[in-house]
């Protein structure tokens, strides 16, 4: 992957762009759609809720995921050794859940977007596209750094250098939105 560019006109906002491999590309958008996918699924196991069904405000589950992908983008809102209420974690999460994987979703559906369904592979971005796409790349790296490696040493160096390259991508871009 090349490093992210800004492009800016005189009267102009600013772009963003860089060229993926086609390899690159199919691999970033393999991996958006597996953490929607995830996120999707979870949205669509919440359990039925009288008063929210009653309000027409959505909630979220009560319990953290159990998948250790999933919890790491959906933790608790409380630390361990915080002072706790009875019952308030369950609470903020059924509370705020719903729309904080309906804004996850969105930045993931940035970058399937931009990468488009012909397989190209130069990127262009303005502002708010790029800071989804940052966050989406945020998103994508909790989740593969957390995952569950079966196949022993070699497979975990596959991460690892799958995190590190998103990493790459996630820094090149804030560098470039950063105007060094």
């Amino acid at each position: 992957m090349q490093a992210w560019k800004k492009k800016k006109g005189l009267m102009r906002a600013a772009k963003f762009s860089c060229t993926l491999e086609p390899m690159e590309r199919e691999v970033l958008g393999d991996l958006s759609a597996t953490v929607s996918e995830a996120l999707i699924q979870r949205a669509q196991a919440v359990p039925k809720d009288d008063l929210s069904e009653l309000t027409g405000i959505p909630s979220g589950h009560k319990e953290a995921p159990k998948d250790p992908s999933l919890a790491r983008l959906l933790p608790d809102f409380e630390r361990d050794g915080d002072e706790e209420y009875d019952g308030d974690n369950s609470l903020l999460r059924s509370l705020h859940e719903h729309d904080i994987t309906k804004a996850k979703l969105a930045n993931l559906q940035v970058i399937n977007t931009a990468l488009g369904p012909d397989g190209g592979v130069a990127v262009t971005l303005n502002e708010a596209e790029a800071q989804a796409w940052v966050a989406a790349i945020n998103d994508i790296r909790l989740f593969v750094a957390a995952g569950d490696v079966r196949g022993g040493e070699a497979a975990e160096q596959d991460r690892d250098t799958l995190v590190e390259w998103l990493a790459f991508n996630q820094d090149s871009l804030l560098t470039a939105m950063m105007g060094n």
